[in-house]
């Protein structure tokens, strides 16, 4: 049976569907969220519930919130967390024990492993996991979506591996079985990105009509946030700096998370990490203070009004594709990703789009529903859903000053391709270079570099035509080069 991952930043549940869904359960108190963390402690890999527990004690090599660095380039300018170093390949890595390294990939691979055994343990003795659909962000790049298939083949799934945009699947889940076509704003916002989608859904076919969001912004800015405001407090209170020192930044962003989850149900809670430091004189140092919402707002008000916005860009991107397309065609809101708990989240998109979401008791887990229906789909057990896709991103080639030039601009419907004739720059040039891009910065060398290509040419002057190039983009959204004729 194909199983359906919803691989989060700070929790990772599963799902199939055998005539109607079923969470996977993680533990035997029927638990079906695995914490996404793992810790290295006495030479193992601990992972989930027993890897939070074992984090206590060995701060230094627990780790969290590595999806948004999935197959990310180690750059050592860039403030990535006291964990990171440069990995094989140049690539951010975790720093292990023993002079050890761990990739974003390899540890994804943990939590998948962990969450195909909980599944082959839950649909035994008369069925087991063939295969899985993961999803993933749709800000993420060709590289990590594939980043994300080898981690699941570390994993021990070999084969029927593939991915679906987290959005679309929720889509999924919501509209599967109604047969009047509604439009819906999908926001899905966990703990390290947030996505949004305009999809039109019903009768079978989901259409997506734009896309944006945030790959940097998640559940874990927001507990970023109130660690720091803690950190002020003792400061000021203790004269000492806890910014400075590693373990105790890690015990504070973990309570920072628990702090950020009792506020969805209570007006306020206590922030409460004992013995982070102790003074000259030996005496021990507790971070005790309360926090309500009124301060929780306050420290997040700019990170409110970025999920906002990218909301209103979706808008936009969908008017720039349908002229006659406004806010007023959205008939839905579906809400999901734990950070769509969060009272002033809610209430922000409701109030803005004048509708109410639609209701979900676990928005955690329907992204994971949606994935299940898709493996089912992919087995024959379940009506097939058309969906039409439109690019996350600008597909440019890299000019020779060193400008990105769109060939095929975002929100562009696939599959397609498109043709172009390049010419040589220089007299008697011996080789023209085409490399394909995502154009996300102004300079083509801070681009995401799909693919390159040197293709020799017969010298020539300056300016002569000499070379035809397709570039597409396949049923599965990814851009390639698929022809070259000299």
């Amino acid at each position: 049976m194909i199983l359906g991952i919803d691989l989060g930043a700070t929790n990772t549940v599963g799902c199939v569907w055998d005539g109607k869904l079923r969470m996977i359960e993680i533990t035997s108190g029927g638990a079906t969220s695995l914490p996404s963390v793992v810790c290295i402690a006495n030479g193992a890999a601990l992972v989930g519930q027993a890897a939070v527990e074992a984090g206590r004690m060995n701060p230094d090599y627990d780790y969290r919130l590595w999806k948004r660095r999935t197959n990310e380039p180690w750059h050592p300018d860039e403030d990535t967390g006291y964990q990171t170093c440069e990995g094989p390949g140049g690539m951010l890595a975790y720093r292990g024990p023993d002079g050890a390294t761990y990739l974003p990939t390899e540890l994804s691979s943990y939590i998948i492993g962990e969450i195909v055994h909980a599944a082959n343990e839950y649909l035994a003795p008369h069925d087991s996991v063939t295969g899985a659909v993961i999803g993933v962000p749709a800000t993420f790049t060709p590289d990590q979506v594939k980043a994300v298939i080898e981690a699941a083949r570390m994993a021990g799934l070999e084969n029927n591996v593939t991915t679906l945009e987290e959005p679309v699947a929720a889509a999924i889940a919501g509209n599967i079985d109604r047969k009047k076509t509604d439009c819906s704003l999908v926001v899905d916002f966990g703990g390290s990105t947030l996505d949004v989608s305009i999809l039109r859904a019903g009768g079978g076919l989901i259409k997506v009509l734009a896309k944006n969001g945030i790959g940097d912004l998640g559940g874990a800015d927001y507990d970023k946030r109130i660690a720091e405001y803690v950190i002020n407090l003792f400061r000021t209170e203790h004269k000492r700096d806890l910014s400075l020192r590693d373990a105790a930044m890690t015990r504070l962003l973990i309570e920072a998370e628990g702090v950020k989850k009792r506020l969805t149900d209570s007006e306020d809670t206590l922030f409460r990490v004992e013995n982070l430091d102790r003074t000259p004189e030996g005496v021990s140092l507790h971070a005790i203070y309360k926090i309500d919402r009124r301060i929780f707002g306050e420290l997040t008000r700019d990170l409110q009004e970025r999920v906002l916005s990218a909301c209103k860009a979706a808008i936009d991107d969908a008017k720039r594709k349908d002229e006659k397309f406004s806010a007023a065609d959205l008939k839905s809101l579906l809400l999901v990703g734990g950070m769509t708990r969060i009272p002033s989240i809610r209430s922000m998109i409701s109030e803005h789009f004048n509708m109410q979401p639609n209701k979900s008791e676990n928005p955690e887990q329907v992204v994971a529903q949606g994935l299940a229906i898709k493996g089912a789909i992919i087995e024959g057990r379940k009506p097939d859903v058309t969906i039409a896709d439109i690019t996350s991103h600008d597909i440019a080639i890299e000019t020779t000053n060193n400008v990105p030039a769109i060939v095929i601009p975002r929100g562009s419907s696939f599959p397609m391709e498109k043709t172009l004739v390049l010419s040589t720059a220089e007299d008697n040039q011996a080789e023209i270079s085409v490399r394909l891009l995502y154009a996300t910065r102004p300079r083509a060398q801070d681009c995401h570099l799909l693919e390159a290509r040197e293709i020799p040419v017969e010298p020539a002057p300056a300016e002569t035509p000499r070379v035809k190039v397709t570039i597409a983009v396949n049923d599965e959204g990814m851009p390639e080069i698929t022809n070259v004729a000299a």
